[in-house]
């Protein structure tokens, strides 16, 4: 038995090290085929290589994509799949209770593990923690930044289970069966049975189990947002200072794992029928068991999230988990395949989704407030911007939801409590102990419908207003600019680049603009139940610097040439056009040859010319340091090929320890062939053969021509700034010696 453990350790041990299309397929042979015992020394060398715990490489999970490499994406899918080789291994294994995997303590989330450095142990870790830990250093390794959504999404839209059944995967036979922590004792006693599916309540408590397994642990580690004065500890401070920072900022793919997380509760919490079987009270007890996580997991989020279009990511992430009613089991479809979303947005049972509300009230209202700031400060004139508020209002514009807020939000009034319903005295309670877990005891609950907020939201339709008008001149200024094209412009952006795309931002988008900040505002006066005379009758008029400086930034040649930046100060002004509202201007004050490729050049040739180039600075230093520091006239004409000495700027970058300190770079003298990538040159190149070629002239001719010009061109301008204009061009000189 122990040489076929270990012929079975060696095949994996080369599997591992074969290509990642080969290596799935001969992992999922080898799985298939060994036994238990030869694939419990297999489990931890493929978890080691898969998520690279010793070598921090892995299989490069985040780098796979079905656009560059679909053969590898699709194979590391189907490894990874709920059903696939990988938890077929696990299946594997999990009957033989006696089999354990010792997880490195490191690789729990932040929080967890000052908890435990606190001996302040949960119970779920409770009798899984050992005293020794064994020698393993804690490493920098987070597991929950090791995921990647095509993978995990079905797994965590597979589970839990929506229907009970006896679990076909592996049947436990050893006596310490653990049981789900969360349901009460009635459910589990041994004679009960499962209502309709005639399967015995113990005999189903290990799918149970596994649910609420994989429910806390998705907790743990995907909703675990962990401050950074919360990880400060007196007890251990070396210990505390091994715990890798999570930065404030969420990546995308975390946010649409959450958000899927969030619809796959509301899902499974939906399906309960109402039997009294273990699978169907877990549905009943567990979102009031975590919804007090995922709400401060969004708030956190929504407080360090920045000013920019990904916020929509977070924004319908809770606006997921605020419509439970949308995650209904039974939606009918259209013949498209699209489901039913007037019906499925809509409340039809107020009795049935308000202990919800009451019971999350903060998540409606509290975040709500939290945005109303945020939006005010938000350039509404983006479109997605101006689509993020839609999305919000037309959320809490559905029919009973302000009632049902407004119903719950009494329940905290000493008035609402004088009327003397039953359920008013029920919500009291919960919505009082909720404000208190959430947010603390200091906590001043603002009510939402309140006269603060009502102020507010008046002040904010004047800027909705605003941005409205500014939305509106500016599509007319851009139509009007396109009606006014000439022949020869147009001409000009078939062969160089289209006007609008430029901008990320085209007409179409510009025209929607209007039609949501209106819709928005009407259901806004809705919601709040605003008359138009409290709205104060100011003069609202189009924001006309904004508008101006879009038309401005709107063509690439214009922005290209923009006349009013200054060139005083150090750096290269790089205009921003992709993931921004707008076509702003950053500095960019590093490696100018490191910059983005611009629309007008050639990527190709853009980054091959630098990589030439970098072989010829770096075998050649010297030699083009000393052209450059000439004061011969042949040094006057080096210096019109060679780009000048720069200064660039690193910046600050975050470390595990703290920022570190910008600091200043001296780069030396250098060729640069990057002007040789524009689009502009190689057409008129291009053109300039052409014309050559119609006149039945050779093409070399051309070129010959072109060169000589060229060299004729940069003789004179030497001969200018040599002996015109000396007291210039010594200004860099000697700035870089020489040294052999």
């Amino acid at each position: 038995m122990a040489v076929s453990t270990n012929v079975a350790t060696i095949k994996a041990q080369r599997y591992l090290n074969a290509p990642l299309v080969e290596r799935c397929k001969n992992l999922a042979e080898l799985i298939d085929e060994s036994s238990t015992t030869e694939l419990q020394l297999v489990f931890p060398l493929l978890i080691d290589s898969l998520f690279g715990i010793t070598d921090n490489v892995g299989w490069g999970l985040r780098n796979v994509t079905l656009q560059e490499n679909p053969q590898a994406y699709e194979a590391l899918c189907n490894f990874l799949r709920p059903q696939g080789p990988m938890f077929s291994l696990c299946y594997k294994l999990l009957p033989d209770c006696y089999l354990k995997y010792n997880f490195p303590v490191s690789y729990l989330p932040a929080k967890i593990r000052s908890l435990l450095e606190e001996a302040v142990i949960s119970p779920f870790y409770l009798d899984k923690i050992k005293d020794d830990q064994g020698t393993r250093v804690p490493s920098v390794l987070s597991m929950n930044n090791s995921v990647v959504l095509p993978v995990i999404g079905p797994y965590v839209k597979k589970t839990p289970p929506r229907k009970l059944t006896q679990s076909p995967e592996y049947k436990r036979d050893c006596h310490r069966l653990q049981t789900p922590r969360l349901l009460r004792t009635s459910i589990l006693s041994p004679g009960s049975m499962s209502p309709g599916s005639g399967v015995s309540q113990q005999q189903c408590l290990p799918q149970v189990w596994r649910s609420e397994t994989v429910v806390q642990i998705f907790l743990d580690f995907w909703l675990e947002y962990t401050e950074d004065e919360q990880l400060t500890s007196p007890l251990n401070t070396s210990f505390m200072a091994s715990i890798p920072r999570r930065h404030s900022i969420h990546s995308g793919e975390h946010i649409r794992l959450v958000r899927a997380f969030i619809k796959t509760l509301h899902e499974f919490t939906n399906s309960a029928t109402g039997d009294k079987s273990a699978m169907d009270e877990l549905k009943r007890i567990i979102l009031p068991s975590v919804q007090g996580k995922i709400y401060t997991f969004l708030r956190k989020a929504i407080y360090h999230w920045p000013l920019d279009s990904s916020f929509r990511l977070i924004l319908e992430a809770w606006l997921s988990f605020v419509q439970p009613w949308r995650y209904v089991p039974g939606i009918t479809y259209t013949k498209e395949g699209k489901a039913e979303e007037e019906e499925r947005g809509k409340i039809h049972d107020i009795d049935r989704w308000i202990a919800f509300v009451a019971n999350n009230l903060l998540a409606y209202t509290a975040i709500f407030q939290q945005l109303l700031p945020r939006f005010m400060r938000t350039d509404l004139v983006a479109p997605k911007n101006a689509l993020m508020l839609f999305r919000v209002t037309k959320v809490f514009s559905q029919p009973h939801l302000a009632k049902m807020i407004s119903e719950v939000e009494s329940c905290i009034d000493e008035v609402g409590l004088s009327k003397g319903r039953l359920s008013t005295n029920q919500w009291t309670s919960i919505v009082r102990q909720q404000i208190l877990e959430l947010e603390g005891p200091t906590y001043q609950y603002v009510p939402m419908f309140s006269l603060a907020i009502t102020s507010q939201i008046v002040w904010f339709l004047s800027t909705i207003k605003q941005a409205h008008l500014t939305a509106t001149s500016l599509v007319e200024a851009l139509e009007n600019r396109r009606k006014g094209r000439r022949l020869l412009l147009s001409l000009w952006e078939f062969f160089y680049c289209d006007v609008d795309s430029s901008n990320d931002i085209g007409i179409e988008e510009r025209r929607r603009v209007p039609v949501l900040l209106a819709i928005a505002q009407q259901q806004l006066i809705d919601i709040f139940q605003i008359k138009l005379e409290d709205i104060p009758q100011v003069a609202i008029v189009a924001d006309q610097e904004y508008h101006d400086s879009i038309l401005s930034t709107s063509f690439c040649h214009q922005s290209q040439m923009e006349p009013n930046l200054d060139s005083s100060k150090p750096g290269v002004f790089v205009p921003l056009q992709e993931g921004r509202q707008t076509c702003r201007y950053i500095e960019y004050m590093g490696d100018p040859e490191l910059q983005p490729v611009r629309s007008y050049e050639c990527t190709f040739l853009v980054r091959n010319f630098y990589k030439l180039c970098c072989y010829i600075n770096l075998k050649y230093r010297h030699e083009i340091i000393a052209l450059y520091n000439k004061r011969s006239f042949f040094g006057t004409v080096c210096r019109q090929l060679i780009t000048p000495p720069t200064t660039v700027v690193k910046l600050p970058k975050r470390t595990p320890n703290g920022f570190t300190s910008g600091c200043e770079e001296r780069l030396a003298p250098r060729l640069s062939l990057r002007p040789l990538a524009n689009y502009t040159f190689l057409m008129s190149v291009s053109f300039g053969i052409f014309v050559t070629w119609m006149f039945n002239y050779n093409p070399l001719a051309f070129l010959g021509f072109a060169f000589w010009v060229w060299i004729m061109y940069i003789i004179m301008r030497a001969i200018l700034q040599h002996y015109f204009l000396s007291s210039i061009s010594r200004t860099n000189i000697d700035a870089f010696p020489i040294n052999r």
